[in-house]
């Protein structure tokens, strides 16, 4: 078996506010573990928490990277994120504008 192709993922990262997020995309795309960070201010988000429903403000990050950068980018958000359990998860770009995919790979390295 050969080693897996390398794929744009766009990760979804909620933090407790703004600033937090700021931070995180400042620190994810100085250290090239992503190409493009945007954040979406405020978002509502309703959870199971510690046997609580939850219903609060966050951030929202849309972190657009290459799927061999997952790993680093996971551990650099944990070292940086207020929460104990934080949302991390990417999701495969399936199709998208060839030329801007081409953009993220390169910058993502």
């Amino acid at each position: 078996m050969g080693a897996e192709p390398i794929h744009v993922v766009i990760v979804m990262v909620t933090a407790a506010n703004q600033d937090e997020a700021v931070k995180i995309a400042d620190e994810v795309v100085r250290s090239r573990l992503a190409a493009c960070a945007s954040i979406i201010p405020t978002v509502r988000s309703t959870y199971w928490w510690e046997g609580k429903m939850m219903n609060d403000e966050e951030s929202l990050l849309l972190i657009k990277t290459a799927s061999d950068q997952f790993n680093s980018l996971q551990e650099t958000i944990r070292k940086i994120h207020s929460y104990k359990v934080p949302e991390i998860v990417a999701i495969p770009v399936s199709k998208g504008f060839l030329p801007y995919l081409a953009w993220v790979l390169q910058e993502a390295h």
